[in-house]
């Protein structure tokens, strides 16, 4: 009982260090004598992603192999079955290091795919397949001490579908943006690094849609517009820090209706033009820095029958 709880104690110490040794400093070499060469055993095909035998490319390759570095570093080892990669891929950095784990099934990527910086462990990017399909969570993260995450969003058969967050550095949000089957569907809304909102937007089947604001850092509002299926339908307006109009106009269905105006620094009118219902330009005139009105579309007045 004696030996057998040496022996235990044993393997916890060997791998504590292996666990606590830097990836770099834990080689693993690539010996030929046990496992031959995927470059002489086999042929990739990248269009089917089948690797056949490299003695006779007829024939579908089924065994194990390895790829190595020109230092003899091991970079990977698989196991192939009928022409497809049916195993844990591992490949590593030429530091030693691990730069990706993935798995497959007969040459579908299933479950968990994850990529790792260099001489760190830590994660660069996470994501989930179901038999070759992007679905669920996919992260990237930041190669810092607390491995952040910088992207974050969500994947149903291959398509984007729900939420997607950006992030600062320092985990504070920069942006959310909603999708729906691929296409942007939903809010979209981007803050500045003091978590100021700078704008706050959204979509529908991929379309320009409702209310879009732009804000400046101090909080107050920068531009309007109003979207309806794509189409500018609304009030468009640009703002200075002052609170200042710049810029007013108004459409309906992408056609230019009413008074549209731009304005001097000062907030007094320079141009105004003057649409009708169909976007014809029935009245335009500006005016100098000194407030002198010029016609330049002068209205035609029409005359009333007796």
């Amino acid at each position: 009982m004696k030996i057998i709880a040496v022996l235990y104690f044993i393997l916890i110490v060997i791998n504590f260090f292996a666990q606590s040794t830097p990836c770099y400093l834990q080689k693993r070499f690539c010996d030929n004598r046990k496992i031959k060469n995927c470059n002489e055993l086999v042929s990739f095909n990248e269009e089917t992603d089948t690797y056949f035998s490299k003695k006779n490319i007829s024939i579908l390759y089924t065994g194990n192999c390895v790829t190595c570095y020109r230092n003899g570093q091991l970079k990977s080892q698989i196991s192939i079955i009928n022409g497809k990669q049916d195993s844990i891929g591992i490949e590593y950095y030429e530091s030693g290091c691990i730069q990706s784990k993935m798995y497959f099934v007969l040459g579908k990527l299933d479950g968990e795919v994850t990529f790792y910086y260099d001489s760190t462990n830590k994660k660069a990017q996470q994501e989930f397949f179901n038999q070759g399909i992007r679905n669920g969570k996919s992260i990237e993260f930041e190669n810092n001490t607390t491995n952040d995450t910088i992207i974050y969003k969500t994947f149903k058969n291959n398509k984007l579908d729900g939420i997607k967050k950006e992030f600062y550095p320092n985990n504070k949000i920069l942006r959310i943006i909603e999708y729906k089957n691929g296409v942007l569907d939903g809010i979209q809304k981007k803050y500045n690094s003091e978590s100021m909102i700078e704008m706050e937007i959204s979509f529908k089947n991929g379309k320009k849609d409702g209310v879009w604001r732009y804000y400046f850092d101090s909080g107050l509002e920068a531009k309007l517009e109003n979207w309806s299926d794509g189409l500018k339908n609304g009030e468009f307006k640009v703002i200075d820090e002052k609170g200042i109009i710049k810029t007013q106009e108004y459409y309906k269905k992408n056609i230019p209706i009413e008074k549209h105006i731009q304005n001097y620094p000062d907030g007094k009118p320079k141009l105004v033009t003057i649409y009708d219902k169909k976007g014809i330009i029935i009245e335009e005139f500006s005016f100098d820095e000194f407030g002198t009105k010029k016609d330049i579309i002068k209205r035609v007045e029409k005359i009333k029958k007796n």
